[in-house]
C-alpha cells in the first residue's frame, strides 16, 4: 500500500509538472488585443485591386502580462479583399485588407482580425473603418468649397446673360433695363443650379495609406503561440 500512494503521489507531481511546463510553453494573444502595424508597400482604393498582397509589419511590441509575446518588426501578411474606388457625388472610396499571416519565430501563424481605424500622417487625416473593418474615406469640404465657388462664379456669369437677354426683350425691371421680373427669376435659377451642379460633381475622397501610415489592427481570436 505504501508504495502504491508513493506511486500516485510521483505520477501526480509529474502531471502537475508537466501542465506548469505546457503553461509556461504556451503563449497567448488574447481576443481584443490592438497591434499597430506599418505598410512595406503604399495602398490606395483607386490603384489597388482584389488579390494584392499586402504585408505589413508590427510597430511596438506587444506584451501580456510582462511577456514580450509580439516583437517590433514581426511581418504580418494579408491580401485587398475588397476595394471601390472615389465616386461622385461625395462618395468615398473603400478598401478591405484581410490579415491572416504572422510569422512569429520563424514560424507561420494564422490570424483572424480586423482593422480597426488607420492614421495617414502624409494628409493629417485619420480613416474609420465599419464593423467589418472596411476602410471609408470621407470628403473633401475643401475642394467641396471650391467646387461650389467655380461652379457659383460660371452661374453667375450665365445669370447676368440671362438677365440681359431678357432685358433686349423689353421686359421692366431695375432702371427699367428689363434686370427683374422673369429675367432675374431665370437667372437666380441659373446661378442655383450651377451651383448645385457643383455639389453633385464633387467627388469622395479616396483611402491612400503608406509606410508613415499606422494601421490599427484588432485581434477577433487569440493568437496561441507554442
Amino acid at each position: 500500500m505504501p508504495r502504491m500512494m508513493t506511486a500516485l503521489l510521483a505520477f501526480s507531481l509529474l502531471t502537475y509538472q508537466l501542465f506548469v511546463n505546457a503553461q509556461a510553453q504556451e503563449r497567448i494573444i488574447p481576443e481584443g488585443t490592438v497591434i499597430q502595424l506599418s505598410l512595406t508597400d503604399p495602398l490606395s482604393s483607386k490603384l489597388n485591386e482584389p488579390g494584392d498582397k499586402v504585408t505589413a509589419t508590427v510597430r511596438n511590441d506587444v506584451s501580456v502580462d510582462g511577456r514580450t509575446l509580439l516583437r517590433k518588426g514581426t511581418e504580418i501578411t494579408g491580401r485587398v479583399t475588397q476595394v471601390r474606388p472615389a465616386k461622385r457625388p461625395f462618395k468615398g472610396g473603400q478598401l478591405h485588407v484581410t490579415f491572416d499571416r504572422a510569422i512569429i519565430d520563424g514560424q507561420p501563424y494564422k490570424v483572424s482580425a480586423i482593422i480597426q481605424s488607420a492614421s495617414d500622417f502624409t494628409r493629417d487625416e485619420k480613416i474609420k473603418s465599419d464593423d467589418e473593418g472596411t476602410m471609408k474615406g470621407g470628403t473633401d469640404g475643401g475642394k467641396t468649397l471650391s467646387n461650389i465657388m467655380t461652379a457659383g462664379g460660371l452661374g453667375m456669369l450665365g445669370a447676368m446673360v440671362v438677365i440681359l437677354a431678357s432685358s433686349q426683350d423689353g421686359g421692366r425691371g431695375l432702371g427699367g433695363i428689363g434686370i427683374g421680373g422673369a429675367g432675374s427669376a431665370a437667372g437666380a435659377a441659373v446661378m442655383g443650379g450651377s451651383m448645385a451642379a457643383g455639389l453633385l460633381l464633387t467627388k469622395g475622397k479616396e483611402v491612400r495609406l503608406d509606410g508613415s501610415s499606422i494601421i490599427r489592427l484588432k485581434l477577433a481570436r487569440p493568437i496561441v503561440i507554442d
